[in-house]
């Protein structure tokens, strides 16, 4: 009983998140919106194909996500926590093959099922370091020219070496990007247009 009453609290803590999100926005979600198709490769037949754990890194430190997965720093743990938290299922480092046969390991996938998508999260935990920056500028880069764009397809929370968002504020990040992502395929199913 106990177990059911914290699923209930965490699946209302999710509802209420992405409800002030709509709300802020002034947006309402009709009772016909299910299932709608974003036209982007990245569904969720792409998704269920991602191998997590791909990068071949092996990670011997003590932090474990929420999903079980061992993740290589405290950020990218919280950053699994709040997907986590929100009700969404993960993947934590799939391997994406990029043009000319590039691999890139984002730190987690995570599935959209309502319109058919995957998204993608980089927890970039060094923002005040210049030649983190340098290198981490060239991955982002990289997706961007492979289609993969940010705050389309790619949210990027970043810290620094002494600070990182709190778990709140990942959820709130999460939830927001989320909100638009089915705002805009519910816009763009609305007005008859497609991408």
């Amino acid at each position: 009983m106990h177990e059911k009453l914290e699923q209930y609290n965490k699946l209302t803590e999710r509802k209420n998140l992405f409800d002030a999100e709509f709300s802020r926005r002034r947006l309402t979600v009709p009772a016909g919106f299910r299932l709608q198709r974003d036209t982007s490769p990245h569904n969720m037949e792409f998704w269920k194909q991602q191998v997590p754990c791909s990068n071949n890194y092996e990670n011997k430190n003590r932090y474990v996500d929420a999903f079980g997965f061992n993740v290589k720093s405290r950020s990218e743990m919280l950053v699994g926590q709040a997907l986590k938290e929100l009700g969404l299922e993960a993947k934590y480092e799939p391997l994406l093959i990029l043009r000319g046969d590039r691999k890139k390991t984002p730190d987690y996938s995570f599935p959209v099922p309502v319109i058919d998508r995957c998204f993608y999260v980089e927890f970039m935990g060094m923002a005040d370091n210049e030649s983190y920056i340098d290198k981490n500028y060239g991955k982002i880069e990289e997706y961007m020219r492979n289609g993969i764009l940010l705050n389309r397809d790619l949210i990027v929370i970043c810290g620094t070496e002494n600070w990182l968002p709190s778990l709140e504020d990942m959820k709130r990040i999460i939830a927001s990007f989320i909100n638009n992502a089915v705002s805009r395929v519910y816009e763009q199913h609305s007005s008859g247009h497609s991408n």
